[in-house]
């Protein structure tokens, strides 16, 4: 607060050239969020191809170089929900192809990305989706529960009708439950999403867990 009353008292004294001062920093903070953002859709693009990559090598640069730029987007911009997402999708795979099981506290620290992405917009359907299947995956002792992997899947999916993921990972926390039979209707829309969309990977990912749960 003492430092604000400085530097506002400071304009004040430096006659009108020095008044320009906040239209030029409010300018160059516009130009920070927005380059910001564009820093953050480059990461998400490199985390999509580090999922479609077929090697564990590809995979591992698209997300080093998905995770850099996610990075310098929050440098710029920290209150970009995007961003913030980005470090979680892209890290968390990173440690996810290095074992997970091998430095937890690594993933817990990652979730606060996450629930910062969350905290910026609570609507976040990537964000919910991500959430979603981090709580299905992680063993009870370090914070899992399907029963909140549920609730975040099913806003998900609400908030994006096309979602083929979330819908993927709700029918593997059906299975989880003890519940099959409520994932194959889901699994049969993102199939004809994902088909629709040209996502291979995803298609395959569904038609293989219905195959798993119709027999």
């Amino acid at each position: 607060m003492r430092a604000r009353q400085v530097v506002f008292g400071l304009a004040f004294l430096v006659s009108l050239t020095a008044q320009r001062v906040p239209c030029a920093a409010a300018e160059a903070g516009t130009d920070a969020k927005r380059q910001a953002q564009i820093y953050a859709e480059q990461s998400l693009q490199y985390l999509h191809k580090g999922e479609d990559a077929a090697t564990k090598e590809q995979k591992l640069a698209a997300y080093q170089e998905g995770l850099e730029l996610a990075n310098r987007a929050v440098d710029l911009d920290d209150d970009n929900a995007d961003a913030h997402f980005a470090i979680f999708g892209n890290k968390g795979r990173i440690l996810l192809l290095q074992g997970v099981t091998a430095n937890p506290v690594s993933l817990l620290q990652v979730n606060r990305d996450l629930e910062r992405a969350l905290e910026l917009n609570p609507n976040h359907a990537d964000a919910l989706a991500a959430k979603g299947g981090l709580y299905r995956q992680l063993p009870w002792v370090l914070g899992g529960s399907l029963s909140v992997a549920e609730t975040c899947l099913t806003k998900a999916i609400a908030l994006d009708p096309d979602a083929v993921s979330a819908r993927i990972e709700l029918a593997a926390t059906y299975r989880d439950m003890g519940q099959p039979e409520r994932g194959v209707p889901l699994l049969k829309t993102a199939a004809s999403i994902a088909q629709r969309q040209g996502k291979e990977r995803q298609l395959h990912e569904a038609q293989d867990m219905m195959r798993e749960l119709e027999h």
